[in-house]
């Protein structure tokens, strides 16, 4: 029987005369030759059936024979008959190829199917955008596990093993190679209770009277320009904190305006609870990046992740 896998390391070995070396080790392509030329009775259809010459068919059995120290064939000139000791190893040899093989085909099926960990963390509020490309790569890798960790603490992917970093940051970490995912418009909000009370800003400009709700790692006070950069305008914070999720919270409670990335704010624009201020005028963006330890390409696990982020990038509804 011709196994596939072992017939491809004999042809690789024979174009590198690696084969006639005597190593002192089983050799799994002479044990190929040794099992066809059982299967077929004689050197010469041996050799048709693998295709090579019947003089390395030849060399093959006798560098197996010298390998082991036994003669496994009698041969005449008519035909060819095994020995004991022979009918023994073909027996075995035929077992440990179809074993090889079935590990061939487990690795080529395990390649196709990704198996194992992927391990990903983001910023909390970037937790809402992502969670469906988690479940979208769960559908497509069931084999896949995910361990997932939002927070708003910058994480070492290296020290705490981690596979992914999905975050909308201007800092760059030098042994972390990143990509771009999505771009987003930077929306500014208020809640209904706080227009009723304080009015509706109708231009730019208008902005800088009303209480701001500041984001700490943005140095204060905040410059707002537009992304032309032709109109600007300063804030003094009333309130700050460290966190998108806090200015959401705030923004809810009626407490100033709030500017983020608009991920952050769809949902609860969407359901009136936070009103979208000048959406004419069009305010700067941030980029979604995706970072991964090391300088090169990330393993496969790791790029179907990004590529299906960048694909929920392109179907997604927010303005860019």
């Amino acid at each position: 029987m011709h196994i596939v896998l072992a017939g491809f390391v004999l042809k690789k070995c024979l174009s590198r005369n690696l084969l006639l070396r005597d190593t002192g080790q089983m050799n799994l392509a002479r044990l190929e030759v040794f099992v066809n030329v059982c299967s077929a009775g004689s050197f010469t259809r041996a050799a048709d059936h693998l295709a090579i010459t019947k003089s390395a068919v030849s060399q093959h059995v006798a560098a197996l024979e010298r390998e082991l120290g036994v003669q496994l064939l009698h041969r005449s000139t008519r035909s060819l008959t095994l020995t004991d000791a022979g009918t023994t190893l073909r027996a075995e040899a035929q077992a440990l190829l179809e074993q090889a093989q079935r590990l061939a085909e487990r690795t080529r099926h395990e390649a196709a199917q990704l198996t194992g960990l992927l391990r990903l963390t983001s910023s909390e509020d970037t937790a809402r955008w992502i969670a469906p490309v988690v479940a979208d790569y769960m559908r497509r890798h069931p084999g896949m596990q995910v361990e997932y960790r939002p927070g708003d603490r910058l994480v070492d992917l290296v020290a705490e093993g981690m596979d992914l970093s999905l975050r909308a940051t201007g800092r760059r970490d030098s042994s972390l190679h990143a990509v771009g995912l999505a771009v987003f418009d930077v929306w500014c909000v208020a809640s209904p209770e706080y227009l009723r009370e304080r009015g509706r800003p109708q231009r730019l400009a208008d902005l800088a009277s009303h209480a701001w709700i500041a984001f700490t790692p943005i140095p204060h006070p905040w410059t707002l320009r537009t992304r032309d950069s032709k109109g600007s305008v300063r804030f003094q914070r009333t309130v700050s904190t460290s966190s998108t999720t806090g200015g959401r919270a705030l923004a809810l409670a009626g407490l100033g305006l709030f500017a983020a990335p608009s991920f952050v704010l769809e949902t609860e624009v969407a359901a009136g609870r936070l009103v979208r201020l000048l959406g004419n005028i069009k305010l700067p963006q941030v980029t979604l990046y995706a970072a991964w330890p090391g300088r090169g390409e990330p393993p496969r696990k790791t790029r179907e992740f990004i590529e299906l982020a960048k694909a929920r990038r392109t179907d997604s509804r927010q303005e860019v």
